[in-house]
């Protein structure tokens, strides 16, 4: 997930902060607690997250889990054209989605 084409516009995410408490909590959860903590929030809180943790590399695994329970537009949204649409297809890649 090396590709630039990932990385999500950076105004788009400064005005809407993501508080690092929350990335912690979904980092560290098991699969039941992750279920619970996404299950409460807005799809597109969730694309919001998956985009910002597109940029780091410890956190490209929760970015695709993330983009897992997102509808390719609402990526595209939260990161723009090509790094939504690429979002979208590697949390898909290998799921038979």
């Amino acid at each position: 997930m090396a590709s630039t084409s990932l990385r999500p516009m950076a105004t788009s995410l400064a005005k809407y902060p993501i508080p690092i408490e929350l990335i912690a909590a979904l980092y560290r959860a098991n699969e039941g607690e992750f279920g619970r903590l996404v299950s409460t929030m807005p799809e597109y809180g969730r694309a919001r997250i998956a985009a910002y943790c597109t940029e780091r590399e410890r956190l490209q695994p929760l970015a695709l889990k993330l983009a897992s329970t997102c509808e390719e537009a609402t990526l595209i949204k939260a990161a723009g054209a090509e790094a939504g649409a690429d979002l979208f297809a590697q949390s898909r890649a290998g799921l038979g989605h």
